[in-house]
């Protein structure tokens, strides 16, 4: 019942332009280990649409084995350098990709912070999952891509 109610929350919230509000009702029910398999699905999903780095892929790996979850304070910041000089150089960088590099950013610290490793990240880094993903869908704007996007950051919870 509590998750069918914080779906319920979710979507209204989506429906209202609320991401973040979106984003808090679906990942604080979940366990770490399904925080992680969400922030990866949504990652992999964002991949397909944007050119792909190897550090962004390396984010996705390290969901895979949850004894690596503790690496992924080092993945983070290998995504927040590339993320510092994407900001530097806006009008250089394809859109798609600086955003990806966002949702890959918090995908990151979804994972470390399920890790149980000390000084995780903000409690809050997995609700900003939502506004990230869903500032890619708008950077795409393919209505079949922002469509299985949507149904995507539902369908895990």
């Amino acid at each position: 019942m509590k998750q069918t109610l914080s779906i319920v929350k979710a979507k209204q919230a989506w429906a209202e332009g609320r991401f973040l509000d979106c984003g808090r009702a679906l990942y604080e029910p979940m366990q770490p280990h399904e925080r992680v398999n969400w922030a990866a699905d949504l990652l992999m999903f964002c991949m397909q649409y944007s050119p792909s780095l190897p550090v962004i892929d390396r984010v996705v790996e390290l969901a895979k084995v949850p004894s690596d979850w503790r690496l992924a304070h080092a993945a983070f910041n290998e995504v927040r350098r590339i993320t510092l000089v994407a900001e530097a150089r806006d009008s250089a960088i394809d859109p798609a990709l600086k955003s990806l590099l966002f949702v890959a950013e918090n995908t990151a610290k979804v994972i470390y912070n399920a890790s149980g490793e000390p000084a995780p990240f903000d409690a809050d880094a997995g609700w900003e999952l939502v506004p990230c993903v869903e500032h890619f869908l708008a950077t795409i704007a393919v209505p079949a891509v922002t469509e299985g996007g949507v149904q995507l950051i539902f369908a895990s919870v």
